[in-house]
């Protein structure tokens, strides 16, 4: 889980994208199911381009998800409650903070910039903006001992074995806190999905979070994923914009797509959800939506990603 780790496994995982000398740029299907490998990198995009026109969708391997407003619904209310409630409150107990009003106004800045209240109190404190110093572990310890899991996240027991029968790796990549998203994957129910050697924190790919497209090539490499055969779900326009950028499959959670919904982590990001980006593959309203929408991931041996008709975008 170190950065120094991360950073062994990218070297060794860009190390077996060669043989020989040669770059590996895709590996597709010939004829009788085996992976051809491809060398050039125009062949592999034509090679791409190609299967994206026949309409049997690409090949994929692995899935990483975001966790806040998408593995839950924004209507929850979780996240207001732990941006506008707990993390102020942390800021006041525990960094000095004589006003809630202070508090909000700094965290607000440093979280528009940054996308992470982790890492933005992190470069506060480089820059001697906080009244007492900041260790990133006390954020987690703090979030998981004062977020009100219960109240607001529910567990999910039909997104738990729609998962449970996906053939794919299944990443969890938060921008808060490792332990806090254990904690709020155990009350989703859905610890067996994403055990804990497969829930990626911030500060494991600090000092870069998403949208950086470091933070996704560190969490590509930790996978053992190509990009082009790995698929994104986040309900943020940046993370997607990133993910599609490298040529990853992105799927959108936008639970506005069927209600006048209004705040969550994309507001206070200037981040809103647009469908009609050309970013975005498939947009979802809900996570519940996935096998309904994409059923062809769920296909053994060769899961497949097929973007649905365009009412589903």
């Amino acid at each position: 889980g170190s950065l120094s780790g991360i950073r062994r496994r990218s070297a060794e995982f860009l190390s077996s994208r060669r043989m020989g000398d040669q770059r590996i740029f895709g590996m597709f299907p010939d004829s009788d199911g085996k992976n051809q490998i491809i060398f050039d990198p125009s062949q592999a995009a034509s090679k791409m381009r190609q299967e994206k026109e026949a309409g049997t969708g690409v090949p994929v391997d692995g899935i990483i998800f975001d966790l806040d407003d998408t593995l839950y619904p924004q209507s929850s209310g979780f996240s207001d409650h732990r941006n506008r409630e707990v993390a102020i409150n942390f800021m006041c107990e525990k960094l000095g903070f004589e006003s809630r009003q202070a508090a909000i106004d700094l965290r607000n800045e440093y979280f528009r910039k940054y996308h992470s209240t982790l890492k933005g109190l992190t470069v506060a404190g480089q820059e001697g903006k906080l009244p007492k110093p900041f260790r990133e572990e006390d954020l987690g310890d703090y979030f998981t001992e004062n977020c009100n899991f219960e109240k607001f996240l529910k567990p999910n027991p039909h997104l738990a074995q729609q998962l449970k029968q996906l053939p794919l790796r299944k990443i969890l990549f938060t921008n808060g806190p490792r332990r806090y998203g254990i904690r709020c994957i155990q009350a989703l129910g859905l610890s067996e999905i994403f055990p804990e050697d497969h829930i990626v924190g911030v500060e494991n790919v600090m000092p870069y979070c998403k949208p950086d497209p470091e933070a996704f090539t560190a969490i590509l490499a930790r996978a053992q994923l190509f990009s082009h055969r790995a698929i994104m779900v986040e309900d943020s326009m940046k993370n997607i914009r990133t993910a599609h950028s490298l040529k990853m499959r992105t799927i959108l959670i936008d639970e506005s797509l069927y209600t006048n919904l209004a705040g969550g982590e994309a507001a206070l990001l200037d981040d809103v959800a647009r469908a009609d980006d050309p970013a975005v593959d498939v947009a979802l309203a809900s996570i519940n939506d996935l096998y309904t929408a994409l059923p062809e991931l769920w296909h053994t041996p060769n899961p497949r990603f097929v973007p649905p008709p365009p009412h589903h975008k």
